[in-house]
């Protein structure tokens, strides 16, 4: 019998298909002080490939370390402020890495949330 690559979907969310602006940043040492101008020189800007209540996959252009915590700003089109949350990478690759959410604002949650509802019934 051939061998098979087997992918079981363990997404407790389901995933939709959108691209959306994304500034993020590693956070690499919790306890530095720094500078609003040096955190902006760390700071990049893609897009997703897909998103989900439960995380999103981001393009990247340098490959991201698994494990690796991610603060995020999300640019929800019709909504004025930006979506804010913190990430866990959980795989990488060399086009992008798929993020978990480990921590969002429940009014950013609410927005996420009404922006991927509207969106799947065709909105």
């Amino acid at each position: 019998m051939p061998e098979a690559n087997m992918f079981v979907e363990k997404r407790i969310h389901p995933r939709v298909s959108v691209k959306i602006p994304v500034k993020y940043r590693v956070i690499e040492d919790q306890k530095e002080l720094e500078t609003v101008f040096e955190r902006k020189k760390r700071e990049q800007t893609t897009r997703t490939m897909d998103v989900s209540l439960g995380g999103l996959y981001i393009v990247a252009e340098q490959v991201l370390n698994i494990g690796s915590i991610l603060r995020l700003d999300i640019s929800i089109p019709e909504k004025s402020s930006l979506v804010s949350a913190f990430a866990e990478v959980v795989w990488s690759n060399e086009t992008g890495g798929g993020l978990h959410f480990l921590a969002m604002k429940e009014d950013d949650v609410e927005s996420l949330k009404k922006y991927l509802a509207n969106l799947s019934n065709g909105g």
